[in-house]
């Protein structure tokens, strides 16, 4: 590499020069002596291209003559690089020292960093330094958040970096050393290294421009005559946190998890806990939150200790920023409402969890390297749940049978709702797998087929109404996203499906009209009431008459007891205090406080402001998801699952609260977390660039 290196140095330093020339050519360099002005013999009258007011302001202290001299004379050696017609330079103090891999590893950095103003080689602070880069010698290239780095004993500059410098820093009003890493504040590409590429010699200790003692204290004004520079030094240190956690326009490095080597025992603990953070779909226990905590942990201590040091970290985002500030405000709520009333309210928590979503989604990327294994695990242990619990007896006596594993019907029915719609895109996704062999095809279909087979049986024999209906819209949704793709197997796919449904179907007419028949009549009876009579009076009708089926009945007065509470706060909510509010309802049900409707559970704490919160959230991770797989970042049969499984959670809960119990807690936070996992995924391949300090 011709790198032209321009050496500045004092013509009273004859010394200095010698060994500086003398370890340049001893690593097989040479070097351009800049002659120095020297800043002792010159008048303050006679100094030009300084601002001496701002420049003492900012410094706090009188402007000595050898800073101005130092000043001038690196944009001198700036000047003479640009005569040289160079396209890369290095400029240097002769207190520094090059080493036998210096050049090579300047070389490495021109190859990592192709595009740059100036790159410090050499600073006195590194710390809290964020890597962008790492050149192939292992120097590692960023900005530090913390400042001034100190020293500009040896950087490196492009022409056009050059050109800039001359330009941005013609009028002095910081030391060049400072003035030189504020790139905020000149717009300049400026980076440094990690670890000095360049060492400093013995003689760096004596400063030429601080004298032997190297203190300033002699130039400084008094204390109160400086309060204006702790002001300038106290923004100007925000500006660089500020600009230092934006991401640079350099090619920065990304971390590919996928390829990253993780020990086996990882992988396995990072698999068992997705598969207990999923686990309500079986057992409705709060399991799910143990393992979703050890994950978020997992994530922070990841995070932390690694990724936050790089500017290749997926950035949360401004979504991920909504979720923080969704928790701050719920949790200020409630503590207002605690300390001023005592109401601690019911099931509030749920509403903190958005904080734990994009960390959990960070996790899921770092450590989960297997997704199929996890698939197939999943598909395993619910043929092994469904197989054990389903109550054969009481389906072969035409009997509703009692869940074991789950608190009443309705959940069981909802777990095997998801189970199913998931084994179904599961056998997609097995035919499109272009890594497996006959018979691993053949067994993934046969374990399939049985899961659907057993989630049908339990979907019909558990009788949930509000199941069967959006199990439906769900898979209306998924004919008509295959019909759109028009992929062969897809729809073969889709018509086997459709034909265990029927099968399921013709042999369980009875159950369906027994169980649904009154329901369906009553739904009858009141869209023809609210379009008559209006939505109010049509509620109030089917509470007072008698032909209204009793699960109906107790519905509807819960929900004209939570509409009552929400038209008195439509905008925010009760928060917790919805619960004072209750004990003076209109109705009194058998069940104490519990909407059974998911909606009403959000709009009563949070209002309007809390269901578009959670709208946009659940529409901002689909789309995050839909994108992903369109790119083929995710499986295509990931994206029907997502979508699917989100509308028939949506269409539950209009008709019970599963948003407060163990499945719907741990679905919502599963699905937002995956859809910041497909935000990660494409930021990884550029597709996003979100503008988000972490």
């Amino acid at each position: 590499m011709d790198l032209p290196i321009f050496a500045i140095n004092l013509d009273t330093e004859v010394d200095r020069w010698e060994e500086l020339a003398g370890n340049a050519s001893s690593a097989g360099l040479s070097l351009r002596r800049v002659s120095a002005i020297d800043g002792r013999g010159l008048p303050v009258e006679n100094w030009n291209g300084v601002d001496l007011a701002t420049a003492r302001a900012r410094s706090g202290r009188e402007i000595l003559p050898t800073e101005y001299a130092c000043y001038q004379s690196h944009l001198t050696a700036l000047r003479t690089f640009l005569d040289e017609g160079k396209p890369y330079g290095l400029i240097i103090e002769d207190d520094v020292a090059f080493n036998e891999d210096t050049l090579s590893r300047i070389e490495a950095i021109v190859a990592a960093v192709p595009n740059f103003d100036a790159i410090k080689l050499t600073t006195h602070r590194t710390g809290l330094f964020i890597r962008a880069v790492t050149t192939s010698q292992g120097d590692e290239i960023g900005r530090a958040l913390h400042g001034p780095q100190g020293s500009a004993a040896a950087y490196l500059v492009t022409r056009q970096g050059a050109q800039k410098l001359i330009s941005k820093l013609a009028t002095m009003t910081l030391p060049w050393d400072i003035a030189l890493e504020r790139f905020w504040d000149s717009g300049l590409e400026v980076y440094s290294t990690r670890k000095n590429v360049l060492s400093f010699t013995s003689r760096s200790a004596v400063s030429s421009i601080a004298g032997p003692s190297g203190s300033y204290k002699g130039a400084r004004f008094s204390w109160w005559k400086r309060l204006g520079t702790a002001s300038f030094r106290a923004q100007d240190q925000f500006r660089r946190l500020h600009h230092v956690f934006l991401r640079p326009p350099l090619d920065s490095e990304r971390a590919d998890f996928a390829a990253s080597t993780q020990p086996l025992l990882w992988q396995m603990l990072a698999t068992l806990l997705v598969l207990a953070f999923i686990s309500p779909v079986w057992r409705e226990a709060d399991t799910y939150r143990y393992a979703g905590v050890l994950l978020f942990l997992a994530g922070i201590f990841r995070w932390l200790g690694k990724d936050l040091w790089t500017y290749g970290k997926p950035l949360i985002g401004g979504v991920g920023y909504l979720c923080f500030g969704w928790t701050f405000y719920v949790f200020a709520r409630l503590a207002v409402v605690y300390f001023t009333s005592g109401q601690l309210g019911a099931s509030e928590g749920i509403y903190l969890f958005p904080a734990l979503y994009a960390t959990t989604g960070f996790t899921l990327l770092a450590y989960v390297r297997r997704p199929s294994i996890a698939a197939a695990s999943f598909m395993a242990l619910s043929l092994a749940f469904l197989a054990a619990t389903t109550g054969y007896a009481a389906i072969l006596q035409g009997l509703k049978p009692e869940p074991v594993l789950f608190n009443n019907p309705i959940h069981a029915a909802i777990g095997a709702g998801f189970i199913f719609l998931c084994a179904l895109q599961f056998a997609i996704y097995t035919m499109q797998r272009s890594d497996l062999g006959a018979g691993g095809k053949v067994l993934f279909w046969l374990l399939s087929a049985a899961v659907l087979a057993f989630a049908v049986v339990n979907i019909v024999a558990l009788r949930s109404k509000g199941v069967w209906f959006a199990l439906a819209a769900a898979l209306l949704l998924l004919v008509v996203l295959t019909v759109l793709r028009g992929s062969r197997r897809h729809v073969l796919v889709a018509m086997g499906a459709l034909a265990l449904i029927l099968v399921g179907l013709f042999f369980s007419y009875g159950i369906l009209s027994s169980t649904a028949g009154d329901t369906v009549a009553f739904v009858g009876r009141s869209i023809a009431d609210a379009a008559t009579n209006g939505v109010g009076n049509a509620l109030e009708h089917a509470i007072q008459n008698d032909l209204t089926p009793v699960s109906a009945k107790e519905r509807l007065m819960l929900w004209s007891n939570a509409l009552e509470i929400w038209k008195h706060h439509p905008i925010f909510g009760a928060s917790s205090a919805w619960l004072t509010e209750w004990q003076n309802r209109a109705y009194h049900t058998q069940i104490y406080d519990v909407f059974h409707n998911g909606y009403l559970e959000i709009a009563v704490r949070y209002g309007i402001a809390g269901l578009a919160f959670y709208a946009f959230l659940f529409a901002w991770s689909a789309r995050q998801v839909q994108q992903a797989a369109r790119t083929k970042l995710i499986e295509p049969a990931a994206w029907h699952c997502y979508i699917s499984t989100l509308v028939f959670f949506a269409i539950t809960l209009l008709s019970n609260s599963n948003n407060r119990l163990a499945i719907g807690e741990a679905y919502m936070w599963f699905a937002a977390a995956f859809g910041f996992y497909c935000f990660y995924l494409r930021q990884r391949a550029r597709q996003v660039q979100p503008q988000t300090y972490f």
